[in-house]
């Protein structure tokens, strides 16, 4: 298994915030994109929506990442996030572990931008071997501090991944986030397939285990060079 693959297999983990990043950096020079679609039904409400994720390695440490998401009104951006992921430490130990802070925001409206949110992360990352296959988990910490709330918004996710053959991997990722309108917590189960070197695709189904009890079903593209 290889960092790249490890490090995109972290990035769908985190796909429910606003802002990603992971603990492995991006190669110097190196292009990591997903394009993702989503339909999630709840009792209330069904929605799509639709989200393009970018990151490009300015160095061994530094990444930037940036994505443009929407809901309800396809290619119709509802918020663009900007920022930054640096690697801690031996960049060969074992565990990885990054730190990440950015900014996001919706688009601007007759001159006036609300809901900006500074978002600053704790990543963290380790590969192992397993008897199913190489194998990598992944744990993400973060806190986005929005204009016009008093408490920070909390934002944290876990993923466990396995490469069982060549060309395939499974997945299964849980989150919990959490802000003024309530607590959400959601598994989401998992599989990639290969197409071709260097691009995957990645159907999901996601759980909500709290209020709404909303299900969705999403897929993934992602490319690197």
């Amino acid at each position: 298994m290889t960092d790249r693959l490890a490090l995109a297999a972290a990035f769908w983990a985190c796909f429910a915030g606003p802002l990603l990043a992971g603990a492995w950096p991006r190669e110097p020079g190196g292009v990591f994109l997903s394009q993702r679609f989503d339909y999630d039904r709840s009792w209330r409400e069904q929605k799509a929506s639709a989200t393009l994720y970018a990151e490009y390695g300015l160095s061994r440490r530094l990444t930037v990442v940036g994505q443009l998401s929407n809901e309800d009104e396809p290619w119709t951006v509802s918020r663009s996030a900007l920022g930054l992921n640096y690697a801690l430490g031996r960049l060969d130990a074992p565990d990885k572990v990054a730190v990440s802070l950015g900014v996001s925001t919706p688009p601007t409206m007759m001159g006036v931008t609300t809901e900006r949110r500074i978002e600053a992360g704790l990543h963290w990352g380790r590969g192992f071997e397993s008897r199913w296959g190489g194998g990598w988990a992944t744990a993400s910490a973060k806190l986005l501090f929005a204009r016009d709330e008093d408490d920070p918004i909390t934002d944290f996710s876990a993923l466990v991944g396995l490469r069982p053959k060549d060309r395939w991997m499974a997945m299964l990722s849980a989150s919990r986030y959490g802000d003024t309108q309530g607590t959400y917590v959601k598994v989401s189960p998992s599989v990639g397939y290969e197409l071709r070197d260097r691009l995957w695709v990645v159907p999901s189904v996601t759980l909500e285990l709290t209020d709404d009890r909303s299900t969705g079903v999403g897929v993934s593209f992602w490319f690197s060079f």
